[in-house]
Order: structure tokens, then C-alpha cells, then sequence
């Protein structure tokens, strides 16, 4: 105002300068307040009549110019205003497509708009570090309260499902501050915290009780939880506390079995411990009380193996290992002995036959890279290098022995004996020793074999002519053949063959004699030419059968005369009717009856005489031949 009132004084103290000015020439000019100074023609009335037209020309013009002023601003900001409002065409797929706030926040809300949470936190982290100014802030506030809702949502989701307070406080810091939903979060927030911290105080009570193997106040502890309003709390920890409570009942109740089974002794009994112990369920506090008995008692299992090992029991040793590894604190060195033990067997496989082969030289390796298996930290390594040091010996004895086998498998005189040299130089209380000597031992019985062959080959020959002296010049020749000589098992074989041989030869015409003294009825003198054949003989089982079968027929023919006899003595019998009991007798028999039986007319007794008493007659069968 100070300004307008310069001008004003400045006007009235100069007026109008000859006449030459009018209104009309006044334009608005800005003061030196930069404050719009009216035009003088409003602050000061004409003062000439004639002068009011042309004022009235310029205000027109005014108005128009600053309406015009205005329109152009006013269109100006609309198509700014248009501009910033266009739909984006940035392309979403593309991390590089989105490169304007307008773009990020299309892509942000078209990825929040399929519900996942990682897309809503995504939009929130996005939008939330625009200030208050930002163009866009508007029309992000709306947006920015429906996710905040959506993640508040997510968080208390995430603690009653999975009772993971940690996830749903991550979950609450994507929340803006300036948010509505922020205040009620953080009021939320602390509700949850406050009840997990009970919740995790009984829960370690409960803890503390099973540790203490208070399965009553543990017991309490369970009921508590139940009053909880979270589901987390009282329903799922309700669950996974009773669970645990039967577990570690259990738990206590087989650490009381095993240490009651243990305390006797024995390996048996500490098998037995061990494997009710591991029942135990790890998770369990028991398990911890348990810990020190399992490793007691693996370390006696672990040492009466080491024991068995040294005296070659070495299944029994593996057993010990197998079951001392039922306990994880030694299932380590359990594994290193059954690896100690199973090396040995290995390497005495590779001496179970006296004949080498390829089969034994990978055997024996077999065993060296088993023990090398065993680490330098371990009990056992010493027992392991001391075996793999004499195994590694062994090879090159295996290769020895190879090498005369390959030698003696010529089969010649000289082959065979430098194959016993090469044998030979084993030295006494090798390992390999007993081996040696078996090798040696076979092709010396090899070297007689090929030196007593020939003897065999000879009497065979003999024996072609099939006759008594051919045989018994066989039996000479292959008696040649002395003790203690490879080939005198299989010659007195043969001499034995041969000498039956001989013996049915000489006893064969005698049986055909007494066979055909029986076809003819003289069975006595058939049985006593049979008798001639003596036990031992070839024949002799053969002629016994003949004579047993003879003696039945004379037995038979003897038994039907006493019936007769019998028949002819009974006091109703006439002189006819012995005579003819006697004849049937005589005929039903006649081929049965020895030929030196007496005839039948002198035993018919007299009419006139009593019949007189049968008289007990010596048989004349000889004796059997045993």
C-alpha cells in the first residue's frame, strides 16, 4: 500500500502533463512490493466527463487479457494433470520395463491384485517410502490401507497356524507408519507378545518338570496352556507338550529296563541293554540321562571284541561291533573294528586252500584297502598297519608261489623239482609256510607218480591174457610198488581185484561140481564139495547160498519122514497102513531124500512086535559154513 499511495500523491501533485495523457494510457504496474497495483482509473475518479469512454475500452481489454491469462493456465494444468494420469505402458515382466513412479505403481498393483502376500509386500515396500508430497500420494493412501489390512491379516495367520512370532512380527514391520492399520498392528503386536511370553514361560516349566521327571507338575503345565485363547498355544503346543510327556515316560521307562538287564554283566546282557537303550527317542531328555550308560557299556562290548579279535574269534568280534554300534557316540570305532575284523578274514580266505590263484592275490588286497580304511585317530590303527604290513609280504609270496605252480603244472621230472626248490625257500614260521610245505608235499607224490607209473602200465598189460599165471604176474609186478609211495593206494586196488580175479578161477569148477551133484539129487555130496570153497574166497559168499538152500531141502525131506513114522506108530495102524504111509512119504519126497537114507522095507516093523521107538538118528549134514 505504501506504493499505491506514492503513486497517488505523485499523481496529484504533477496531474495530467498538457493535456497530452488520458486514462487510457495507465496500465496496471506491480508496486514495489510486488503486489498488483490497480489501475489508476479505479483509485481516482475522472476528472474530465469527457474522458469516461475510453476508460471504460481498457478495463475491457483487462478483463479480457487476464480471463484469457487464466484459461491458458487453467488448460495448462489440465493436460499436466491428464498427462500424469495416462494409463502406464510399461511392460511388468520386465524389471526394465517400469521406469517411472506411474509404472512401478501399475505393476505393483496389478501384482497385488492376485492375493499372493509376497506381491502385497512387495507393493507396500514400493509405496511406503514416498513422501507426503509426492504426486501420486493420493491415489497411493487407499491402496497402501487395504494391504496394510491384507498383511496384518497374513501375520495373525502366521501365529495361529504355525506359531511363529518371529515371521509374523516380519510381517507387521512392512506396515507404513502413516497407515491406519499401523497403530492397531502395533497394538495387536503387543497382545501377541505378551501372551507368547506366557506361553513360553509355562512352556519352560513344563520343560523343567520333564527334566526332573515331574510327569504331575509337567502335567499341570498342559492344563494351563489349555486356557490360552491363541490356537497355537492352546491346541497345538497343548498337543506337542502331552506327547512329549508320554515320550518321555516311555523314554524312562526303558533307561530303567536296560540298566536293570545290565547290571549282572555279561556280553549277552550288555547286547541286550544296548538294544532296549536305543529304543530311547533321541528327542527325549531321557535319552541324555541315558548317554553315559550306553557308553559304558559299548566300551566293554568294544574291548571283549579287541579281545576276540587277538584270539581269531573274529565273528564273535564283528557281533560286538555290530551291536556296540547301536550307540551313536561309538558307532564310529564300533565300525572301525568290524573293519579290523573283517580285513583278517579276508586275508585267511586267501589261505584256506593250498593251491594259490588269482582269486587269493585280490582277496589279500581286499583286506589291505579294508584296514587302511581305518583313520590314524583310531584305537585300532596300530592293530591295522601291524596287519596291513604283513599282508603286503604276502603279496609278494603269492606271486612266488604262483610262479612255482605255474612251474610244477609242466608235470616233468625237472619242472617238478625246480618248482620244490622255488617252494622251499619259505622260510620257518612264515604264514605261508604250512602252504609251501603242501605244495612241496603234492609234487613230490607228482615226481612218484610219474616214477611208479610205468609198474601199472605193466601188470595191466599182463592181465590181458585173462589167465591164473598173467594175473598173478600182475600182482608181482604192481607189488612193486612200495608204502609210503603216491601210486600205492590205487596198486593194491588193482592187486585186490586181481587176486579175486584168481580166486574165482581156482573155486569156480568146484562150485559147478557141487551145483551139478544137486541136479542130480546127491545133495550131501554137493554141500561137501561146496565146504571145499574157504571163507574169504571170492566164491566163498556165493558157494554159502547154494549150501544154505541145499541143507533146506534135506531139512524138508527129513521133517516128512518123521511124519511118517509118526502115521505108521499110532496104535489103530495096520501092517498095510504103515506100509502105506511110508511109500506116500517116500514118493511125496523121494526128490528131497539124501541118497544114503536107509530103504524104506527097514522100517517097517514087524506085525507081530510092538512098534518100536523112533531112535534120535544123527543128521549127516555137515556143519554150516560160517
Amino acid at each position: 500500500m505504501e506504493g499505491y499511495g506514492y503513486m497517488l500523491s505523485q499523481h496529484n501533485q504533477t496531474g495530467p502533463q498538457q493535456g497530452t495523457s488520458s486514462a487510457s494510457d495507465w496500465s496496471p504496474v506491480l508496486l514495489e512490493t510486488g503486489e498488483l497495483a490497480l489501475p489508476l482509473t479505479e483509485v481516482i475518479p475522472p476528472a474530465v466527463d469527457g474522458d469516461r469512454g475510453g476508460n471504460g475500452q481498457s478495463w475491457r481489454l483487462l478483463t479480457i487479457s487476464l480471463l484469457s491469462c487464466f484459461a491458458a493456465s487453467g488448460a495448462a494444468l489440465g493436460a499436466f494433470l491428464w498427462l500424469i494420469n495416462l494409463p502406464p505402458t510399461a511392460n511388468c515382466e520386465s524389471t526394465a520395463g517400469a521406469t517411472t513412479d506411474r509404472a512401478q505403481l501399475f505393476c505393483a498393483q496389478t501384482a497385488a491384485e492376485s492375493g499372493e502376500l509376497t506381491d502385497v509386500l512387495a507393493a507396500l515396500d514400493l509405496v511406503s517410502g514416498w513422501p507426503w508430497g509426492h504426486p501420486l500420494y493420493s491415489e497411493v493412501r487407499p491402496l497402501v490401507d487395504r494391504w496394510s489390512g491384507v498383511v496384518l491379516t497374513a501375520a495373525e495367520q502366521e501365529l495361529r497356524n504355525n506359531g511363529s512370532m518371529a515371521e509374523a512380527q516380519a510381517l507387521v514391520s512392512h506396515i507404513p507408519a502413516g497407515s491406519p492399520v499401523f497403530a492397531q498392528a502395533q497394538e495387536t503386536l503387543q497382545g501377541w507378545q505378551s501372551e507368547w511370553d506366557q506361553g513360553e514361560a509355562i512352556f519352560a516349566t513344563a520343560q523343567q518338570a520333564l527334566q526332573q521327571r515331574d510327569w504331575s507338575a509337567a502335567s499341570t503345565q498342559v492344563q494351563a496352556l489349555a486356557q490360552f485363547e491363541n490356537p497355537y498355544w492352546r491346541v497345538e503346543q497343548v498337543q506337542t507338550l502331552a506327547q512329549q510327556i508320554r515320550l518321555e515316560r516311555r523314554a524312562q521307562a526303558l533307561l530303567e529296563q536296560a540298566i536293570a538287564t545290565a547290571a549282572p554283566g555279561g556280553s549277552d546282557r550288555l547286547k541286550t541293554a544296548l538294544r532296549t537303550a536305543s529304543q530311547i527317542d533321541d528327542s527325549t531328555y531321557a535319552r541324555k540321562h541315558a548317554q553315559p550308560y550306553l557308553n559304558r557299556w559299548s566300551d566293554l562290548l568294544l574291548q571283549l571284541g579287541l579281545n576276540k579279535w587277538y584270539t581269531s574269534d573274529l565273528d564273535t568280534a564283528i557281533a560286538l561291533g555290530r551291536s556296540a554300534a547301536l550307540n551313536p557316540s561309538r558307532a564310529q570305532v564300533a565300525q572301525e573294528l568290524m573293519w579290523l575284523s573283517q580285513s583278517r578274514q579276508l586275508a585267511q580266505q586267501s589261505l584256506m586252500t593250498w593251491r594259490t590263484s588269482p582269486d587269493q592275490v585280490v582277496t589279500l588286497y581286499q583286506a589291505m584297502v579294508l584296514a587302511n580304511r581305518i583313520s590314524a585317530d583310531s584305537p585300532y590303527y596300530p592293530q591295522a598297519q601291524s596287519s596291513v604290513a604283513t599282508w603286503r609280504s604276502h603279496l609278494g609270496d603269492l606271486a612266488r608261489f604262483q610262479t612255482a605252480q605255474a612251474v610244477g603244472q609242466v608235470r616233468t621230472m625237472g619242472a617238478l623239482k625246480t618248482a620244490i626248490d622255488q617252494a622251499a625257500e619259505v622260510p620257518v614260521g612264515h604264514p605261508r609256510r604250512v602252504q609251501a610245505q603242501t605244495m612241496v608235499a603234492h609234487w613230490r607224490q607228482e615226481i612218484e607218480r610219474l616214477e611208479d607209473r610205468p609198474y601199472l602200465v605193466k601188470a595191466h598189460q599182463m592181465t590181458k591174457t585173462g589167465t591164473i599165471e598173467g594175473l598173478q604176474a600182475a600182482i608181482q609186478v604192481a607189488s612193486g610198488v612200495t608204502l609210503q609211495r603216491a601210486l600205492r593206494p590205487e596198486a593194491q586196488g588193482w592187486i585186490y581185484i586181481w587176486t579175486k580175479e584168481i580166486q574165482t578161477l581156482e573155486d569156480l569148477p568146484m562150485l559147478a561140481r557141487a551145483r551139478s551133484l544137486a541136479t542130480e539129487g546127491k545133495l550131501s555130496q554137493a554141500i561137501a564139495e561146496a565146504t571145499g570153497i574157504k571163507p574169504g574166497r571170492a566164491l566163498y559168499d556165493e558157494a554159502k547160498a547154494a549150501i544154505a538152500g541145499w541143507q533146506g531141502e534135506i531139512a524138508a525131506a527129513e521133517q516128512a519122514r518123521q511124519r511118517a513114522l509118526r502115521r505108521a506108530t499110532t496104535p489103530a495102524a495096520t501092517p498095510e497102513t504103515v506100509l502105506e504111509a511110508t511109500a506116500e512119504s517116500l514118493t511125496e519126497n523121494v526128490d528131497n531124500l539124501p541118497i544114503d537114507l536107509a530103504p524104506a522095507a527097514e522100517l517097517t516093523p514087524s506085525p507081530l512086535a510092538p512098534a518100536p521107538r523112533p531112535r534120535q538118528r544123527r543128521s549127516p549134514l555137515p556143519e554150516r559154513i560160517e
